[in-house]
């Protein structure tokens, strides 16, 4: 874009929208433009665009670039555009790009995180029970592999009435001096609840005091739901690993996602495979050989993608489609709501029962309509949906009106 200033761009392409009255309102977005950016299918109604993000038009084009001169020329992998992704996720998370590593997706960050961990066979890694299966799994295989223990904890007693409070309580009378590391998920996609991260980053550094380094709790955040649906600094949230695909939400080519390692515990994660990148101790946990290298550099332009329309924007608009449900959910007799209602604990997944019915009858009872919902695969797999930016108000009334039409 050159020199171009983020207000010009949104102007140049229509998705900015100016109050002509109000000379000193606020410009808002024009919601519709930003949809059009995506090839969706306009006969559904998609309340799961979370699950394997469409790509707007500039990711499209960042992919198509790159695969045109890797095409022209295999040999010439142009490994400078790895550097210029590093420096955009950073800029993104708020962190350093030295900090970042490349992975394929959240399940493999995980699962290089915990299985490169230095750990003893007397120590054990804390998870919750609504952690994803695969998070837990990745713990499972790290800690077999040396002996160590597992150990799934609850962290609230009802998800839809959990606080600040209560989780931290919690945690804390969780931790023992033989714990290594915290696992926990940033916005949790069996329940919708946004954990308190830095509550719990607290509680993680109470429990550090007089620990030497190689003992030292880690806090590692699943925070695939929350990166680019919360406004926040994932890096600065008092975390020691963030892991999170870039495919989700934040509208990233498929098969991209980062790990975040906090610099002062670099040290206590070694590689598990060969890496192709020397550029920092944690750029080399990221896995090695051929990749589909015009989807990794064009994580870049789904970076910028998201920095122009702004990430507050974005979150706003996240939080105004997820209430607006949970409101009209709210109103619907027999049903039950099991995220919270409050937006600051709570992002854009919305969990929910419907009387009589599972979750799955649920998505199978609105696909008819040509509404597309997900279910929670859980313990208990509840109805679920997510509210993208690209969803509109209109969505949300109808897919409302369709699950009133159920309960009758």
């Amino acid at each position: 874009m050159g020199g171009m200033e983020r207000r010009d761009f949104l102007v140049g392409t229509g998705l900015l929208a100016i109050t002509p009255t109000a000379a000193s309102a606020v410009p808002g977005t024009d919601w519709g433009a930003v949809r059009r950016e995506f090839r969706l299918d306009p006969s559904l109604t998609n309340l799961g665009l979370f699950y394997l993000a469409s790509n707007p038009r500039e990711v499209r084009t960042a992919v198509e670039n790159f695969k045109r001169k890797l095409d022209g020329n295999s040999h010439d992998l142009m490994t400078e555009q790895e550097q210029e992704v590093a420096v955009a996720l950073g800029q993104y998370v708020g962190g350093a790009p030295d900090d970042i590593a490349f992975v394929p997706n959240t399940t493999i960050g995980l699962s290089i995180v915990y299985g490169g961990l230095k750990l003893r066979p007397d120590q054990e890694l804390l998870l919750n029970d609504q952690d994803h299966a695969w998070h837990q799994q990745s713990a499972r295989l790290a800690a077999g592999r040396v002996g160590a223990k597992v150990r799934i904890g609850t962290l609230y007693e009802n998800s839809a009435k959990a606080t600040e409070d209560e989780i931290a309580t919690r945690l804390r009378n969780s931790i023992t001096p033989q714990t290594r590391a915290v696992g926990i998920t940033w916005v949790q996609s069996s329940t919708g609840l946004k954990m308190p991260v830095r509550a719990c980053a607290q509680v993680v550094a109470e429990a550090n005091k007089g620990r030497k380094q190689e003992y030292r709790c880690l806090l590692v955040v699943d925070g695939v739901h929350g990166l680019a649906a919360v406004d926040d600094d994932a890096a600065r949230m008092g975390a020691d690993v963030f892991v999170a695909g870039t495919h989700k939400w934040l509208f990233g080519p498929r098969g991209t996602g980062m790990v975040w390692v906090n610099p002062e515990v670099s040290d206590q994660i070694v590689p598990l495979l060969p890496s192709l990148s020397n550029r920092s101790q944690t750029a080399l946990l990221g896995p090695g050989g051929f990749h589909a290298f015009e989807h990794y550099y064009a994580v870049k332009a789904a970076v910028q993608f998201h920095q122009r329309l702004g990430r507050n924007r974005v979150a706003a608009r996240i939080t105004e489609l997820a209430t607006r449900f949970k409101d009209g959910l709210a109103e619907i007799p027999g049903v039950v709501i099991h995220t919270p209602r409050d937006p600051r604990l709570s992002a854009g997944m919305v969990c929910f029962d419907v009387a009589g019915m599972e979750g799955s009858e649920v998505l199978a009872r609105l696909k008819p309509k040509r509404i597309q919902i997900t279910t929670a695969a859980y313990r208990i797999p509840y109805a679920r949906v997510g509210t993208s930016i690209l969803n509109t108000p209109q969505e949300i009334d109808r897919t409302l009106k369709e699950i009133r039409a159920l309960t009758r």
